[in-house]
């Protein structure tokens, strides 16, 4: 049986529930557009996407820029528990916090938070927030005391993000220390598989203001969508059906936002005449920058011309070749509406948001591959494939060398993982297709487990778990 979580909230109106510790001149604005606001779509004024002509980006954003120094402390309301995946592990009942409390004297508070945590710790070295602007000042009054009295416990919700390092966690603790809050009254949870593993190992018990706690909110979401969506991906009966059918491409490389290791890649790919192979995409609009690309080459130890990328850079950006007309706007990075190109190639070089440091975190861009049969290589932290085997799912070795797994330098993980992939580019398409079919049980039962992960999800059992036991 679900858990049932009371979650109360500041403010909560007709058409809409403003988020907890929100900056309250955004909340007169926000509840203004309340009025007009469909409660359905649960989107506050600030939430509200809109395009620029660079990105789709919200309000905040085209206002104050985009290292948002203004951010406010949180501008999605509710929590990302009520995200329908998790209706056989919890339910969320949302009041406001003056009237639950008639029933519920002890509540859960929770606090989707912005993405940069200097400024949401308001102890900040950059942005317009002045040092001080803590996040709790933002809560209600009856809301800081009942958690300071222990009747409420704070939850913040970072499921999308994917780590919070040390320094964080230290300007955390110096905005908690003097909040009167009980350090077993803040929950903080996020997108990773070892975060309460590396919090305990930064800090002594003594040193502790908050519990904090493993959530890997983007693969149960991701896939959550892909059960719900089944045109969203290949079916198992498209996949047997193209055994006999020589595919056009030997690999495939999607690149929306050009991070370092993603641009050496494609420079080195484009150098050794290796794109030819490949279906990829670059679709940031981007321009050549001599310094940016000295730290590339430099950085990653690229055997590769100045000349060739300057050229490379004339045919950007680029699209698939089964998306000719996606653009970065159109292109959804969280997950797939066409599964063409995958069928179209024969492995996937996906590459994950970090790929150092310690902390175990992976994302939605695994799943891509894994939903559509595809055989992977991936440049993420050292033992994420470990971390992929003991969720289950299957790897590739002997049919790929995953001994970069367990490189714990990035340069030479990258240039391991480059080694593979110009050894499958050496094959012949037959020779190619023949290594692709033998995996054939494997890309299945990935596949599978891909469309019933979220029913499989310990961690958030246990966050749940944990959240309601301090409020029991």
């Amino acid at each position: 049986m679900p858990i049932i979580l009371p979650c109360f909230f500041d403010y909560v109106f007709p058409n809409y529930i403003l988020p907890n510790a929100l900056i309250t001149e955004l909340g007169i604005v926000n509840y203004l557009h309340s009025l007009n606001c469909n409660r359905l779509n649960r989107q506050s004024f600030f939430e509200q996407n809109i395009h620029s002509g660079i990105d789709h980006n919200n309000l905040l954003t085209l206002m104050f820029g985009p290292s948002l120094g203004t951010f406010p402390n949180s501008t999605a309301g509710g929590t990302h528990l009520i995200s329908e995946q998790y209706n056989h592990i919890v339910i969320v009942k949302e009041d406001s916090l003056h009237i639950g409390k008639k029933t519920n004297p002890k509540y859960i508070y929770p606090i989707i938070m912005s993405p940069h945590l200097h400024d949401f710790a308001g102890i900040t070295r950059s942005g317009s927030k002045l040092n001080g602007e803590y996040f709790w000042k933002h809560m209600s009054a009856e809301a800081l005391s009942d958690a300071q009295k222990g009747n409420a416990v704070i939850f913040l919700d970072f499921a999308q993000e994917n780590f919070i390092d040390r320094d964080a966690y230290e300007r955390l603790h110096r905005c908690l220390r003097i909040s009167g809050i009980p350090p077993n009254k803040v929950v903080l949870a996020f997108n990773s598989f070892n975060a309460q593993e590396l919090y305990e190992k930064w800090f002594s018990p003594e040193e502790r203001l908050l519990d904090v706690k493993n959530w890997p909110f983007v693969l149960t979401n991701t896939s959550y969508y892909y059960y719900r969506n089944p045109k969203s991906h290949i079916n198992i009966l498209e996949f047997k059906s193209s055994k006999n059918k020589i595919r056009n491409s030997y690999f495939l490389f999607k690149i929306r936002r050009p991070r370092l290791y993603r641009q050496a890649f494609l420079y080195q790919l484009n150098y050794d005449n290796l794109l030819d192979k490949a279906d990829w995409s670059w679709l940031e609009k981007s321009n050549f920058n001599d310094l940016d690309i000295d730290n590339v080459l430099t950085g990653f130890q690229l055997d590769v011309t100045k000349d060739s990328v300057q050229k490379l850079f004339m045919n950007l950006p680029h699209s698939l070749k089964d998306e000719p007309n996606s653009t970065f706007n159109t292109v959804s990075s969280w997950t797939d509406t066409n599964a063409t190109p995958y069928k179209n190639s024969y492995f996937y070089l996906c590459t994950e948001t970090y790929t150092q440091g310690e902390y175990k975190s992976v994302t939605e861009k695994i799943m891509k591959p894994m939903v559509n049969f595809m055989p992977f290589l991936f440049m993420s932290f050292p033992g994420a494939l470990s971390l992929l085997r003991s969720l289950g799912f299957k790897t590739f070795s002997p049919y790929i060398d995953e001994s970069y797994d367990d490189e714990y330098d990035e340069v030479k993980r990258f240039k391991m993982i480059y080694a593979e992939i110009k050894r499958l580019c050496s094959m012949s398409k037959e020779e190619l297709h023949n290594w692709y079919w033998n995996m054939e049980n494997i890309l299945i039962h990935n596949h599978n487990l891909v469309l019933n992960f979220y029913k499989e999800d310990k961690q958030t059992i246990e966050l749940v778990e944990c959240l309601n036991k301090r409020i029991s």
